[in-house]
């Protein structure tokens, strides 16, 4: 079966990092359940799916920052429907759900004959890992939660208290007033990026690399209009989370990686631990919400022997 749907796709070798390392690139579409999805593979290795954060971003959050992890592993980043590059003619309740999402993810192990996943996701990503792990638990064989929504929306709603609480008046008001503005909500990509960096840079502790995710994270006019296409039923996934009760189903080894000064409350990731078993919890000193970027040595360290003593012989 066809992964390739556009004649976007490439392979091409690039220099990753000092040492010069070959990096191993494929691009293109693959449709998943009637969308065409975009993906990127790069290294090699055993594979790793990324699930990026949102609803309403896209690959271009993770991927740079997961370079010198792929020296060893092959990654898979995909944009989930209706997100980033994966465009839908038309968005609403009946095609944008949770449970088409999991779909999605069960159809792309299938396409890319993957027996059991690793899956590595963030924020949002990492609630849709739980979901997937949830239903389809004999088809994983780590879970990586990394600062991951919540179970339920009780807690979610913490967080976001917690987040607000760390704009400062001034911030918070011009954020407001971009969320608002006709010029958002028609797509404008230049007045989405002004409100990403504010609503995005509180949610750093370490700000000196704000603008690293910023060069790599910015929307364009496509990405900014899907994003205000789906915001609403994004909103409506977030006020009924349904995971809770099903994580118990989940059995393969499972880390969370939280960083210290993250907005996701610290109720979120202990009652996560606790409900899925054996699961692992470890937090990132000086790090906020993207500790992949902003302390990626203590990061990457507690990843890769996660990785290590999770491997089978």
């Amino acid at each position: 079966m066809k992964l390739i749907t556009k004649s976007i796709f490439l392979i091409s070798l690039i220099f990753c990092g000092c040492n010069s390392e070959k990096l191993l690139i494929e691009e293109g579409y693959v449709t998943l359940n009637g969308v065409n999805h975009y993906y990127k593979t790069v290294g090699k290795g055993e594979v790793f799916v990324l699930l990026h954060g949102g609803p309403g971003m896209y690959h271009n959050e993770l991927y740079p920052f997961f370079l010198d992890f792929a020296k060893s592993q092959k990654l898979i980043f995909y944009d989930q429907r209706g997100n980033g590059l994966s465009t839908m003619q038309k968005i609403d309740s009946t095609n944008f759900t949770v449970e088409l999402m999991v779909e999605d993810l069960e159809e792309l192990r299938k396409k890319f004959k993957i027996e059991k996943l690793n899956i590595i996701g963030h924020s949002w990503g990492g609630l849709l890992a739980m979901y997937y792990g949830s239903k389809y638990p004999e088809h994983v064989k780590r879970l990586v939660l990394v600062d991951a929504a919540p179970v339920n929306t009780d807690l979610l709603i913490k967080c976001y208290e917690k987040q607000i609480s760390m704009f400062d008046s001034a911030e918070w008001k011009k954020v407001q007033e971009l969320w608002n503005s006709k010029e958002y909500k028609a797509g404008d990509p230049a007045v989405h990026n002004q409100a990403l960096k504010i609503s995005e840079g509180v949610t750093f502790y370490n700000k000196a690399v704000i603008d690293n995710y910023m060069k790599v994270a910015a929307f364009n006019e496509n990405t900014a209009k899907n994003a205000v296409a789906l915001n609403d039923l994004a909103t409506g996934m977030k006020l009924n989370i349904h995971v809770q009760e099903q994580l118990s189903n989940i059995n393969c080894p499972t880390l969370l990686i939280n960083g210290k000064e993250d907005f996701i409350v610290e109720e979120a990731p202990q009652l996560a631990k606790h409900l899925i078993r054996g699961s692992e919890l470890v937090y990132i000193d000086r790090a906020g919400h993207y500790p992949f970027i902003e302390n990626p040595e203590m990061f990457f360290e507690k990843l890769n022997r996660f990785i290590a003593t999770t491997s089978t012989k």
